[in-house]
């Protein structure tokens, strides 16, 4: 019973406040088919203003000092109601205040609340134990030296502009142009998005060999190592491309001519062709640096050719000896002067000629020949890629025990005993 009465004067009481003394109507807020209302009272000669609402069938109360709080609120709880959001309107008053305030830190910029916290707790997942702060506070430092973001494209052009600007020889250019072209072309964005997993992954997807897979990366770091240096990557930290590995370049088979077939060529051959063929066999000179060479580049008195920068494929001076029998069959062109080879077809002329005789020509037949019978000459891996302008490692993996002593005496005693061909040429 004494309950029953406790009740009865409890709901008076809150209905007579809710009601007010003046017996005014309550506010209505709407929100769609949301409805929620404002009951004005006083308290201690204070005007007070309840918003109310029910949630999961329980009467909720907020009381207000002044009605466009009130009304605030109940829009902001007949919204909620509308779109069938109630678990928000168990919200603490703090906790309110903290969604509020971390709405209008965000507001500036553009992100939903949500997708802030998506973000922060997955950084935390990868940063472990430091703080967002801090992972950013080292970023900022470390991207200081970041003068301007460029695309991977973009910075193409400047490289290939600035390696022709400082005199690199045409054969590079051109092949950096082809790698980077490509590589360019499957990054359209800015450089320092570029990881090293995608410069892996793009260069399986090539399915090139090994060794143009490591001619493909050698010109991609050429190209990071530039970002770098101009600014649009941390000047302080490892390029992205350092850390891709390179693939296992087992070589392919070395295809080389015997002394009987190379001499057999030179009896038959033209001059145009004794003399690529001389030259080839006789220094080992890749095709299009011979293309490249002048008469001027041959030094008889001290005997070596002398391999510009600009004229090698790695841009990397060396010096080439001439061996006693090239120097018998260089005998009639001591004094010339220009071009050694005027066409360009030289090389493609001389190889159809040697397939004409019968010679299944291997790839870079004479480099690999001269590199096998010189090897097997000096048994010097180092000395002959001075000469060659390669790796040793490469020699001695290569063509190390390809030929033997007998073998390249032979090779280097082919010589001109009449050579009407070469003598034909300088007329």
């Amino acid at each position: 019973m004494l309950q029953t009465v406790a009740k009865f004067r409890k709901n008076f009481v809150m209905n007579r406040h809710e009601k007010g003394a003046t017996g005014r109507k309550p506010v209505v807020i709407r929100a769609g088919n949301a409805s929620v209302k404002i009951y004005r009272g006083k308290s201690r000669g204070y005007d007070l203003f309840t918003v109310v609402h029910y949630l999961d069938g329980e009467r909720k109360r907020e009381t207000f000092g002044s009605l466009l709080a009130a009304r605030a609120r109940a829009s902001e709880v007949a919204t909620l109601i509308d779109r069938g959001q109630r678990d928000v309107l168990t919200l603490t008053s703090a906790d309110r205040e903290s969604y509020v305030r971390a709405v209008q830190l965000l507001t500036p910029l553009g992100i939903p609340l949500h997708a802030a916290i998506e973000e922060y707790v997955a950084a935390r997942a990868l940063l472990g134990e430091a703080t967002v702060l801090t992972a950013a506070k080292d970023y900022a430092r470390r991207h200081q030296s970041i003068v301007a973001e460029k695309s991977t494209s973009e910075i193409v052009e400047e490289l290939l502009k600035a390696k022709a600007r400082d005199g690199v020889s045409a054969r590079y250019l051109e092949t950096l142009r082809s790698h980077l072209h490509r590589f360019g072309a499957s990054f359209q964005t800015i450089i320092g998005s570029v990881t090293a997993q995608m410069i892996d992954r793009w260069l399986a997807a090539q399915k090139v060999s090994a060794r143009t897979h490591n001619n493909l990366l050698r010109s991609i770091v050429t190209l990071f190592h530039f970002a770098r240096a101009q600014g649009y990557l941390p000047r302080d930290q490892t390029v992205e491309a350092r850390h891709v590995g390179r693939a296992k370049d087992r070589g392919g088979d070395i295809g080389i001519l015997t002394p009987a077939q190379l001499a057999d060529l030179l009896k038959a051959a033209n001059a145009e062709a004794a003399l690529y063929l001389a030259l080839g066999a006789f220094t080992g000179v890749r095709s299009a640096e011979m293309l490249r060479l002048d008469w001027q580049d041959f030094n008889f008195e001290r005997g070596h050719i002398h391999i510009a920068p600009s004229k090698a494929k790695t841009a990397t001076r060396r010096l080439v000896p001439i061996h006693p029998n090239l120097m018998q069959w260089l005998a009639p062109y001591k004094g010339r002067r220009g071009c050694v080879f005027t066409s360009k077809k030289t090389a493609k002329r001389t190889i159809a000629f040697a397939k004409e005789q019968g010679i299944e020509w291997p790839q870079n037949a004479l480099r690999h020949s001269y590199a096998t019978y010189r090897m097997a000459q000096t048994h010097n891996a180092a000395c002959v890629a001075d000469e060659m302008g390669n790796s040793p490692q490469m020699l001695f993996r290569n063509y190390r025990e390809l030929a033997d002593e007998h073998d390249a005496l032979a090779w280097f005693s082919i010589e001109p005993k009449q050579a009407p061909n070469v003598v034909a040429m300088t007329i």
